[in-house]
C-alpha cells in the first residue's frame, strides 16, 4: 500500500471569500490532475481559477479627490471603479467623455488647489526648520558667551589685590552672569 502526503496551500482572496480554486493532484507515482474539490491523500495545491486572477483593480482614490465639488468627485470615483463593476468599455468611454466635459475644469482647480496646499505647507515646514535652527545657534552662542564670561569671572576671582573699583566691577560682572547665565 503506498502511503502518500497531504499538504494544503491555499491563497487568501480577500476580493471574493467564495473564490473558486483549482486544485493540481499528484498522486505518488508524480502523475498529475486537476479537479474543483480537494485532493484525496495526494500532495495538491489550491490555486485561483483563471477568470478571479484577472478581475481588474480599483486603484486608489486619487489625492486632489477632496477638494473636488462632491458631484464631480462622485463621478471620478464611478469612472474609476467601473472596470471593477464590470462595466463595458463602451459605457465608460461614454463616462469619461461627461466627466471631462462636466468636471473637467473643476478637476484642474482641485489639482492647482492641491498643489497650492502643498507648497504652502512646504513653505510652512521650511520655515518652522529655520527658525529652529536660529533659535539653535543662538542657544549656542549664549552658551558660548556664558562660558567666555564664567573664564573671566574666574581669572578676575584669583587676581590678588583688587583695588575698591575693580572689587565694584567684578560685583557687577557676577550679577550680569547671574541674570543672563544662571537658570
Amino acid at each position: 500500500m503506498r502511503t502518500s502526503i497531504c499538504f494544503v496551500a491555499a491563497l487568501l482572496l480577500a476580493a471574493n471569500a467564495s473564490a473558486q480554486l483549482r486544485y493540481s493532484c499528484r498522486s505518488a507515482d508524480g502523475t498529475t490532475t486537476f479537479s474543483d474539490r480537494p485532493c484525496t491523500g495526494q500532495l495538491f495545491f489550491a490555486t485561483p481559477s483563471e477568470s478571479l486572477r484577472s478581475q481588474p483593480s480599483i486603484g486608489t482614490a486619487p489625492s486632489h479627490l477632496q477638494y473636488m465639488s462632491p458631484r464631480c468627485a462622485s463621478l471620478n470615483d464611478a469612472l474609476r471603479t467601473a472596470p471593477a463593476r464590470g462595466l463595458k468599455s463602451e459605457t465608460i468611454s461614454t463616462m469619461r467623455r461627461d466627466y471631462q466635459a462636466e468636471c473637467g475644469e473643476n478637476e484642474n482647480e482641485a489639482r492647482q488647489q492641491m498643489s497650492r496646499d502643498s507648497s504652502a505647507q512646504r513653505q510652512q515646514r521650511s520655515a518652522e526648520q529655520k527658525a529652529q535652527m536660529v533659535a539653535r545657534n543662538d542657544a549656542k552662542l549664549r552658551e558660548q558667551q556664558c562660558e567666555e564670561s564664567k573664564r573671566i569671572l574666574i581669572t578676575k576671582r584669583n587676581r590678588p589685590n583688587l583695588t575698591e573699583g575693580e572689587r565694584d566691577e567684578l560685583k557687577r560682572f557676577e550679577d550680569n552672569y547671574r541674570a543672563r547665565c544662571v537658570p
